[in-house]
């Protein structure tokens, strides 16, 4: 998978640590690099995040705070939001 931020979530995802917090109109999308597989979308927006599911058409399948999105997340230790190893982020 593939992880896009937009310019208000870049920086704060590249420097993620434990108590990170995104601002608003941070938005976060893991892609299948193939086209093959689903999409999936983070908005913080109001404080919270929301979360949406894509096919490979770009066809909404859920959105809002889906269950399995949700109950995720809310385990991450930085603002609902899971990252890549620091080793990863700093790889040439």
């Amino acid at each position: 998978m593939e992880v896009r931020a937009n310019d208000v979530a870049r920086g704060p995802y590249a420097a993620l640590v434990a108590d990170t917090v995104f601002p608003e109109g941070s938005l976060l999308a893991e892609l299948s690099p193939n086209a093959s597989g689903n999409g999936y979308v983070m908005r913080k927006s109001a404080g919270a995040w929301s979360y949406f599911e894509l096919d490979v058409h770009g066809n909404l399948l859920a959105s809002g705070t889906p269950a399995h999105c949700a109950g995720c997340h809310s385990q991450a230790l930085s603002d609902h939001v899971f990252g890549l190893p620091r080793t990863a982020l700093n790889a040439p």
